[in-house]
């Protein structure tokens, strides 16, 4: 009886392993080759919209790289770049300090929560546009309008992310620290910063990515520099191969910021997680 009672169970408990070990990551070969997959059909449909579209609306990828080319020679790209790169930096830091605040007292606070709800779904609700508009009216045409426009724009964004991370804390973890004694800022930093850390980083790199592309339209409202305005400039001009000359540059920074700092940066501090992102 015992011997047929291991035989039928033991296959069983073997399969169950099998199906338990962990995936094999793919070789370093094979993701470079995704990659170049993936760039390979952006630029396949880059190439149908322009069939679809004609080049008068969307200029071809040689088409732009020319134009690139044409604009690395006048000398204005790198200067447009570090104009909104240092703008957007300027606004993504006011918009994180804004949201991660406020969020943290409606997560943290009850009585904080009741009154000033209301008033995140509110800012949320605002038109972009109005944010803007205020701020030149209020300081002028000038950089630091440009930064307080954007900045506000973005904040309540991240003020909603950081609230929903502080609502998913473990109550009981708080609970236990606090019956053991352990001091208050050591029980933010052992207990409270690291369930929070997730959603303050998926905060930030949502800010930063909506932070550049609100930049970019203030910078054509109301401002003579950077790339916002040089795509405005050559809009009125009617020509579109130096329009995406002068987006293409920006655009390819910011996806190395992702790549290679925010995903870095991601991997270090959550090293801890098991299947971290690869």
């Amino acid at each position: 009886m015992k011997q047929t009672l291991t035989e039928t169970v033991s296959p069983v408990r073997m399969e169950d392993r099998d199906q338990e070990a962990p995936r094999r990551l793919p070789s370093p070969l094979v993701n470079i080759g995704q990659q170049l997959l993936s760039i390979a059909l952006l630029l396949g449909l880059w190439l149908l919209l322009s069939w679809l579209l004609s080049t008068n609306v969307v200029p071809t990828p040689w088409m732009t790289w020319l134009a690139l080319l044409r604009a690395l020679e006048d000398g204005y790209i790198w200067k447009d770049i570090a104009v909104t790169f240092s703008r957007t930096l300027g606004a993504f830091g006011l918009a994180m300090f804004l949201g991660s605040t406020f969020g943290a007292l409606l997560g943290s606070v009850p009585w904080f929560s009741r009154i000033f709800a209301n008033w995140l779904t509110i800012a949320a609700s605002i038109p972009s546009l109005l944010f803007i508009v205020i701020a030149y009216l209020a300081l002028g045409l000038n950089d630091g309008a440009a930064i307080l426009g954007a900045g506000l724009v973005v904040a309540p964004s991240i003020a909603y992310n950081v609230w929903q991370g502080m609502k998913s804390l473990d109550p009981q973890l708080s609970e236990m620290a606090r019956a053991f004694g352990v001091p208050r800022w050591t029980r933010f930093w052992r207990v409270i910063l690291p369930q929070t850390l997730p959603f303050l980083f998926a905060a930030a790199r949502f800010g930063l990515a909506l932070t550049w592309k609100i930049m970019i339209f203030v910078e054509l409202l109301g401002r003579s520099t950077g790339v916002g305005y040089r795509i405005q400039y050559w809009y009125q001009l009617f020509n579109m191969e130096r329009v995406l000359a002068s987006a293409l540059p920006f655009i390819i920074l910011m996806i190395l910021i992702e790549l290679v700092v925010l995903r870095s940066l991601e991997s270090f501090l959550f090293r801890w997680r098991p299947g971290e992102a690869r």
